[in-house]
């Protein structure tokens, strides 16, 4: 009993064991499932610029500055802006010195009216850009909360501002490509618009010409009737009568007659042609051209509503990037 009451013991551990480790997985295959759809939703949403001050080491030494990333803008976009902002107003230049930005003498009256020194370097982490900077207003006198709280809210805003500029672009180009992408879209739901149009014109218009053509055929076969009725006596009466003048003027009468039949053979041949070509016509449209086009005209609708979301989900994306403060 007591080998039993043991092995039942190891049995319920092992069951616990067992439980716990089909737990762990499951809410490990939630969390990356939910990760999953969570990136999904977000891939087009607004990310976070931050301006945070803090000590930024250099290559010549560690300084207080400010951290700022900058999501999505290419790194050559925000290097060439930087730099073009920190020459404007003054003739220094910017120096790269092994990958760090400096300039002595910038006028950026955003901050001070005085002229002042900067040091920066940039870098690009993939999804978004890192651009760290010390602002120096005298020798060994940087920008800092404690020191010139002026200047610093003054710097944040200034900072702000910069990436906010840059981000909002890119949005605005970002929206812009999706709206023309709609656009093409609204515009080949439209051509197909237009030329379902035409088609149920064309069928329209052929079957008003099939009746019309069936008329005249009616007639133009009455008339051929007349005429070979009228041919058939014309030559009885030509082959009865004696040589002379009348015969000469019978026989170009029923010349005429033939040729009045040849004619009227042929417009009755152009007439059934033009029937069944028209009729082809509006078979081909009823059977395939326009099942096709309205086939065509639900999945471009359905394209449409789609991009009508990615087009929403960028313009609220602009919009919040717009109202970030």
């Amino acid at each position: 009993m007591l080998i039993h009451h043991k092995i039942f013991k190891k049995i319920v551990i092992l069951e616990s064991i067992i439980k716990s480790l089909i737990y762990f997985i499951m809410k490990n295959f939630l969390l990356s499932v939910t990760a999953c759809l969570i990136f999904y939703g977000a891939s087009n949403a607004q990310r976070p610029i931050t301006v945070q001050d803090t000590n930024i080491t250099f290559k010549h030494g560690t300084y207080p500055g400010f951290m700022v990333t900058i999501p999505e803008v290419e790194y050559k976009t925000i290097e060439g802006s930087w730099i073009k902002l920190k020459e404007k107003g003054t003739k220094s230049k910017v120096q790269n010195v092994e990958g760090e930005f400096e300039i002595f003498g910038a006028l950026i009256k955003d901050i001070a009216t005085a002229p002042i020194n900067i040091y920066s370097y940039i870098k690009d982490q993939d999804t978004e850009i890192l651009l760290a900077v010390s602002f120096e207003l005298q020798k060994n006198d940087f920008i800092t909360m404690e020191k010139r709280s002026e200047e610093f809210a003054r710097t944040k805003d200034f900072l702000l501002s910069f990436a906010k500029e840059h981000y909002l672009k890119l949005a605005e180009e970002q929206l812009q490509t999706e709206e023309k992408k709609l656009s093409k879209i609204e515009s080949d739901l439209k051509s197909l618009e237009n030329n379902k149009t035409k088609l149920e014109k064309m069928i329209q218009s052929n079957t008003t010409a099939i009746g019309s053509a069936n008329d005249e055929l009616v007639i133009l076969r009455t008339n051929l009737l007349s005429l070979n009725d009228e041919l058939l006596a014309q030559t009885n009466q030509f082959n009865a009568m004696e040589e002379g003048t009348a015969k000469e003027e019978k026989k170009k009468y029923i010349g005429d007659l033939e040729k009045n039949i040849k004619k009227t053979n042929k417009s009755i041949e152009s007439d059934e042609k033009k029937i069944v070509d028209m009729k082809a016509e509006i078979e081909k449209a009823q059977n395939d051209e326009l099942p096709n086009n309205l086939k065509e005209q639900e999945q471009i609708k359905t394209a449409i509503n789609q991009q009508k979301e990615v087009v929403r989900s960028y313009t609220d994306k602009y919009n919040t990037i717009k109202d970030f403060k």
